[in-house]
């Protein structure tokens, strides 16, 4: 168990989403020009629309230093478990690069599904986790239906 706070959960979320676009940018370089690599942009920018949420908690300051600094604790080992997708192999198959993105996608959900759990975190964050848990559900159930399309 560790403690983080609300502000270092917040980076965190945003390291996630950062990853998951630079994984689809890449992705659609490597996907011949059609509905899979619109598919792939469509969801590179969506995951760069919620960076920039999760941002905008921060700049814009709708978080109170109170709410920033409240503490939470939880097994880390769950922090760390994200699909590492650094960097898509050459040699990789759509439907590697696919089943990949579904990984991300479930455990991105289930990361926001535990920061759901916190007590005593905002209602404007609470309510930013919920839409960032949905949103990653749709990007699962998308791709995979895709995969069952190939």
């Amino acid at each position: 168990m560790r403690e983080l706070t609300v502000e270092e959960i917040i980076r965190y979320a945003q390291r996630i989403e950062k990853e998951s676009y630079n994984f689809y940018k890449e992705a659609v370089k490597r996907f011949s020009p059609g509905n899979l690599r619109n598919t792939a942009d469509e969801l590179a920018e969506s995951e760069m629309l919620h960076l920039n949420r999760l941002r905008k908690l921060l700049e814009e300051k709708k978080l109170t230093e109170a709410d920033l600094e409240h503490r939470v604790s939880f097994d880390t080992t769950q922090y760390d478990q994200l699909v590492n997708t650094e960097k898509i192999p050459e040699n990789a198959s759509v439907a590697e690069i696919l089943n990949t993105a579904l990984l991300r996608e479930t455990k991105t959900a289930e990361t926001y599904r535990l920061f759901l759990s916190f007590t005593g975190i905002s209602t404007e964050l609470s309510d930013l986790f919920e839409y960032l848990y949905s949103q990653e559900e749709g990007h699962a159930t998308l791709i995979r239906n895709k995969l069952n399309r190939e």
